[in-house]
């Protein structure tokens, strides 16, 4: 943000760390485009990334990064409402993993754009007709020379002519695809993925941390999806979670979900996440140990209670800061 103009630029920021707990001072290594017209040019956010597996790749595609972009300023030109980002997937490349550049030339000559919101994607299993959606927070996985993405995804109807009234939700939970070059993917299933639903759901949960555990060969995700009942109680309102589920899968597609208990459940005790987890989480394993990343609303070290503030349940605000943080999370 700039302290002189007040413009906001999204960006996505690379850090680095020997002890997973002390990091670098973040750089910027990918930001929204600066074409009004692009896709992506009002966000950029929730990059996955990995190295390329291709080893024939060029060294400018060493790194591969998977992030979700939108423009809101084309909401009124789209017959789209204003009221929230139409996410979609867009690609970008790296030599270094510090500095990316988007894949070219994307889906309908869209820079970046590799995977959108279509009726292909979430096949016959609407209760209605697929009109319009997004798809967001991805999550890649290469196994068996497989790329596997998992990420939020929603469908919703829409009345003829295309209007941003009189739309109705369709579906919205944790959908799959799968590609051979991580640009061009397929679904060889309904989306989104019912196994992962609670009873009554057809099909739930959102920002989903996947990886492949190298001594069972099973995924194992973390994911949030809290009832409305659960996201009023928690302090802060603006994006915020109780805490994340565990589900494994042998295939990436049939999931065995824990709901007895979450993995881990912010804790109001602590300053700095006293006011509810962000949505997402990411999972890694080193050396045996489970190591969580999560971000969180808390009420340590604000610099200023009158600029730092989230809303509240009642529709005020509170003083407030985001926090990145670290857990360990023991696995029997």
């Amino acid at each position: 943000k700039s302290t002189s103009s007040g413009s906001e630029t999204m960006a996505i920021k690379y850090s680095e760390s020997l002890d997973g707990t002390s990091w670098s001072t973040p750089q910027i290594a990918f930001q929204v485009s600066n074409n009004p017209d692009s896709w992506d040019h009002t966000h950029a956010e929730t990059p996955a990334v990995i190295k390329n597996p291709n080893p024939a790749a060029p060294a400018s595609e060493k790194f591969m990064l998977w992030y979700s972009g939108a423009n809101t300023t084309l909401a009124a030109s789209e017959n789209r409402p204003d009221t929230f980002p139409y996410y979609q997937i867009g690609l970008a490349y790296s030599a270094d993993g510090k500095s990316f550049s988007r894949h070219t030339p994307g889906v309908g000559n869209r820079p970046g754009l590799v995977l959108v919101a279509d009726a292909a994607l979430f096949g016959g299993s609407l209760p209605g007709v697929f009109g319009d959606g997004l798809v967001a927070d991805p999550e890649v996985v290469f196994k068996d020379s497989q790329f596997h993405m998992w990420f939020s995804s929603y469908a919703e109807s829409v009345p003829v002519p295309a209007s941003p009234d009189g739309r109705s939700p369709l579906a919205f939970g944790i959908a799959h695809a799968t590609s051979v070059d991580g640009i061009s993917w397929s679904f060889s299933h309904d989306n989104p993925l019912s196994s992962l639903a609670k009873v009554g759901e057809a099909g739930a949960g959102q920002q989903p941390s996947v990886l492949l555990n190298p001594v069972t060969n099973q995924y194992e995700m973390w994911f949030s999806n809290d009832s409305e009942a659960e996201k009023s109680t928690i302090p802060c309102s603006f994006n915020t979670v109780t805490g994340f589920w565990h589900a494994v899968s042998d295939d990436g597609i049939n999931w065995i979900p824990d709901y007895s208990k979450r993995d881990l459940t912010y804790n109001i005790q602590l300053a700095y996440e006293s006011l509810g987890f962000l949505t997402g989480i990411e999972v890694v394993i080193v050396n045996g140990t489970y190591h969580a990343y999560i971000s969180a609303w808390g009420t340590e070290q604000i610099p200023d209670d009158t600029f730092y503030l989230c809303p509240d349940q009642s529709g005020g605000f509170i003083p407030a800061v985001l926090t990145l943080n670290r857990a360990t999370l023991i696995k029997p």
